[in-house]
């Protein structure tokens, strides 16, 4: 390239007068990279740079990069810009060239991906000489297809000259797996600030250089051991720390180097044959030269399973393996990157490594990247909720320290405590002679079952002192029921002692994992010591402290032993059959038969009433949660989304013996009927192969609890009866957020289509109701409503009816209007309700039904109804969660809306106002 090559950029600026950096060529090494800014100039647009041969390469995007697989923008050539622009954010003055707001809007590294052959599969991330020279080759002839890895942008692109002028570009977007995503949103990947703020945030110092991975050119090494982590007490906040979920699973190094591929485990063992389907999509990194550090998790019953992983490890075959990868799917987890394309990344910050993994990682159903939070506390919360093993916690500022445990990282791990009672002890060694370990057991009505040997959390004072209490208490046999095992000879006492213990979990097979020894509890009776609802040989128990959580959780039928079961069986070929679940049987029938069309725009692929019947089996666990005891509302599609649509509240054909019915009186038809309960599996599987697509249910629940006392169990002799009944007393408050914000799309008088304008502006106004409630002192709740919405809910003790939580959401939704009147609406008029929110306070009626958690919707894409935390809504989209995916992320996360649903909250100060007090009881004339 000519020596001034930097001379236009520097004829157009002052550098006196503009904050922009000076002309200056770069000397690099490593991957090249690739910076997309957002630009508000004259008019807005994007920028996007290459770097080649120490400049950047740059068009001007008015529309920004295509997301959608054969999309193209014009792509203006403007002059070349130096490296260091690259990490530039700010303000350009007014009067000076380009004046306006910009942000790095996405950074990465790029490679061009064309081989010899025409096919994108070659890149030279790992051969920045070999990467160049391709670069502009493609620019001299007009052609230049690159693979992206950004935080954002991700993929196959290609820049094509047109033939109108010589600046005159098109940025084409190539079919790959990770085009037609949701928008990736406005906020910058540096400062996380918008252009509306950016004049606001205070600059970021990252310097170009660092955006993307830099450290000690080396060859791919070919092993490394992993850095350890400390054991600390307890979580905390920091700003100089951030936190990662500590999963039970296999900690392995991936080496991936083109094609060839190595899993090895912590201490060097090859466990690349176990897992094929993660090799073989770590293969799709597309990348010559690269470490990723992660766990591998095996799912079973869609929670994670050390169990499982293990009897994975002893497959051979390949027919065995494939059918693992059916019956316990295995994820990589990848939450550190030590090399990448000819670099050694160890040395460089792990808040850069976390970037850059952010940036490099092409995620795929089997290989992802692992979550991440600053607040610590939070995450250990969260993670102990999931049956997560606990948090790591790595200092930001700490390097790669192959096979040390240094402090710069920590691990905590979740414990609880109970107490258990001993019924023998075994010999040790040393000091120990007298005393290895004590064996503890729980009673089971007269019986006493063993549950574990515990050799840990002994002193010399508290050995002499347990061991002079079990003296006198030895007998000749053992006192439990089942067999423990005796590797060291052991002697048997009679179980009068009682042990508080500390341990991590429970094993699947009833034993505890990790018990330490913490006291003897003195003058305890024996008889209390019982299997608790934890261990689990007692799962579904309720606690004997009882409490409306343990008596609403154990209403919940326990399907979990029967989704292993009933998906093997769906995995077999034949369309129609006899499906066995548990002690029913159900006919299942046309399994092959499409519900859901396949939507290339949308990236989904057809899904067939063998795909529902399995989603429903792997998320029953959690839908009948939110399901059970409830009236239920069904929207039938026989035919798929394309066929008939029945909108269905009661079921008058031939119904299985398994199937629950509850009699509710109806006020507008003056009877009784009869509505269904979707109680357990089998139920929402015959609903499913009857063409349920969609399960509506009311806000209210036929089950007694301690919010409800003296309320009735008579729902259908008459409407005093209803209105005096469980019924009428809803479980949570519900606004109901529906964006009236048109696509342009839809049919005349039609409903607004999804968009990710109006998605965006229902979030804004979620956010806004969560902080009105909040000073309220009320915890909301949020949900996707699978379509356009979204509904909040705020978590009630039973002690208002329907009128009342009604005008609740009625009065702060009218409050929120007046604050933000350009945004919401409560109009009733289509016509007046569009281009802005409208949040229906009516929902909040007996009898009206919103799709319950987790259900699909009968619309393309296959969408289902999310919960998410709060920090999840923010960088959601409702396309985000599918019946393709919706299994694995609870499997990731679990299902934290159902433990805060439970979180009843009293609604007594919202109505202590006369504003705010309930109506008085219309007379039904009036109604």
């Amino acid at each position: 390239m000519a020596a001034n090559v930097l001379g236009e950029y520097s004829a157009k600026r002052r550098f006196t007068a503009t904050p922009e950096p000076p002309a200056k060529r770069h000397e690099g090494q490593g991957p090249l990279l690739f910076v997309v800014q957002q630009h508000a100039a004259s008019h807005l647009h994007f920028d996007l740079r290459l770097e080649c041969d120490g400049v950047l390469l740059s068009w001007a995007v008015p529309r920004g990069a295509p997301l959608a697989p054969g999309d193209k923008r014009l792509a203006m050539r403007t002059e070349d810009h130096p490296y260091d622009y690259a990490a530039f954010e700010g303000v350009i003055p007014k009067g000076e060239y380009g004046a306006g707001r910009m942000i790095v809007w996405d950074a990465g590294v790029y490679s061009p991906d064309e081989s010899a052959r025409g096919t994108r599969d070659e890149t030279f991330f790992h051969d920045r000489d070999e990467a160049q020279r391709r670069v502009r080759e493609g620019l001299a002839r007009g052609k230049l297809s690159i693979l992206l890895r950004g935080e954002k942008l991700k993929g196959s692109y290609a820049l094509v000259r047109t033939a109108k002028e010589p600046k005159s570009w098109l940025l084409l977007r190539h079919k790959d797996a990770f085009a037609g995503g949701p928008s990736p949103g406005d906020a910058s990947v540096l400062s996380g600030a918008t252009l509306g703020e950016v004049a606001r945030r205070p600059a970021t110092d990252i310097p170009a250089a660092r955006l993307v991975p830099a450290g000690k050119p080396g060859a791919l090494p070919k092993s490394l051991e992993p850095m350890q982590a400390q054991i600390a007490d307890a979580p905390f906040r920091d700003e100089a720390w951030s936190w990662e979920p500590k999963l039970d699973g296999y900690r392995v190094l991936a080496f991936v180097d083109g094609s060839r591929v190595a899993l090895r485990s912590r201490r060097g063992l090859d466990l690349t044959s176990a897992f094929p389907r993660i090799v073989a999509e770590l293969r799709g990194q597309l990348a010559h030269g690269m470490v990723l550090d992660g766990e591998i998790v095996a799912f079973e019953d869609a929670r994670p399973s050390f169990h499982a992983l293990q009897g994975r490890v002893q497959l051979k075959t390949a027919a065995a393996l494939a059918d693992a990868d059916r019956r316990t799917p295995a994820v990589f987890y990848a939450f550190d990157l030590p090399y990448f394309g000819g670099v050694d990344l160890r040395g460089a910050p792990y808040r850069d490594r976390r970037r850059w993994l952010s940036q490099c990682l092409l995620p795929s159903a089997h290989v992802q990247r692992m979550h991440a939070d600053d607040d610590g506390v939070a995450l250990h919360e969260a993670a102990a909720a999931a049956g997560f093993e606990g948090v790591i916690g790595k200092r930001k500022d700490s390097g790669y320290e192959s096979g040390k445990r240094p402090g710069s990282w920590i691990k905590v791990k979740p414990t609880q405590t109970a107490d258990f009672v001993i019924g023998g002890f075994t010999r040790g060694k040393g000091g120990r002679e007298a005393l290895g370990a004590v064996l503890v057991g729980l009673r089971e009505g007269r019986k006493l079952r063993y549950v574990s040997h515990v050799g840990s959390g002994f002193d010399g004072r508290a050995l002499a002192a347990l061991l002079k209490r079990l003296k006198p208490l030895v007998r000749k046999t053992p006192p439990f029921s089942n067999k423990p095992p005796t590797p060291s000879p052991t002697t048997w006492v009679e179980p009068q002692l009682v042990a508080e213990l500390e341990f991590h979990s429970w094993t699947p097979d009833g034993h505890l994992r990790a018990p330490v020894f913490r006291r003897l509890r003195d003058a305890f009776d024996v008889a209390q010591v019982r299997a608790m609802p934890s261990s689990p040989r007692m799962a579904g128990s309720p606690s004997a402290a009882g409490g409306e959580k343990d008596k609403l959780n154990s209403r919940i039928p326990r399907n979990d032993d029967h989704v292993a079961e009933v998906l093997a069986q769906l995995d077999q070929k034949e369309k129609d059959f006899l499906l066995h679940v548990g002690e029913h049987r159900l006919k299942v029938t046309h399994l092959d038969r499409v519900y859901w069309p396949a939507d290339a725009t949308l990236d989904q692929p057809a899904v067939t009433k063998r795909d529902l019947l399995r989603y429903f089996t792997q998320v029953s666990p959690h839908i009948l949660t939110h399901l059970c005891d409830r009236p239920l509302t069904m929207i039938r599609f026989p035919e798929g989304i394309r066929g008939q649509r029945f909108f269905q509240k009661h079921w008058e054909q031939d119904k299985p013996a398994f199937a629950r019915t509850i009699t509710v009186f109806s006020e507008s038809h003056d009877e009784s009927s009869e509505y269904l309960l979707c109680n357990d599996l089998p139920t929402l599987l015959w609903l499913a192969q009857s063409g349920t697509l969609e399960f509506h249910v009311w806000h209210s629940r036929a089950a007694p609890g301690e919010d409800a006392a003296g309320l009735g169990t008579d729902y259908g002799s008459s409407l005093a009866a209803l209105e005096a009944s469980l019924l009428n007393h809803p479980d949570y408050v519900v606004f109901d957020i529906d964006p009236y914000i048109y696509s342009g799309l839809e049919a005349k008088g039609g409903e607004p289509e999804l968009n990710t304008v109006a998605f965006e502006k229902g979030k804004e106004v979620a956010f806004r109701l969560r902080e009105l409630l909040r000073t309220m002192q009320l915890d909301p709740i949020v949900k996707t409503s699978g379509k356009t919405g979204l509904h909040v809910f705020v978590p009630i003790r039973r002690t208002i009816d329907f009128d009342a939580a009604r005008h609740v959401s009625e009065l702060v939704g009218r409050h929120l209007m007046r604050l933000h009147p350009d945004d919401i609406t409560m109009e009733w008029s289509i016509p007046k309700r569009t281009g802005k929110i409208f949040m229906d306070y009516n929902m909040n009626v007996r009898a009206k039904t919103l799709n319950v958690a987790y259900s699909p919707r009968g619309v393309a894409g296959a969408p289902v109804s999310m919960p998410l935390t709060w920090e999840e809504l923010a960088k959601a989209h409702p396309l985000d969660f599918r019946i393709g995916n919706a299994a694995a992320r609870l499997a990731r996360t679990g299902d934290r809306w159902r433990e805060a649903l439970t979180a009843k909250q009293s609604l007594e100060r919202a109505l202590e106002t006369p504003a705010a007090a309930p109506p008085k009881k219309k007379r039904r004339h009036e109604r």
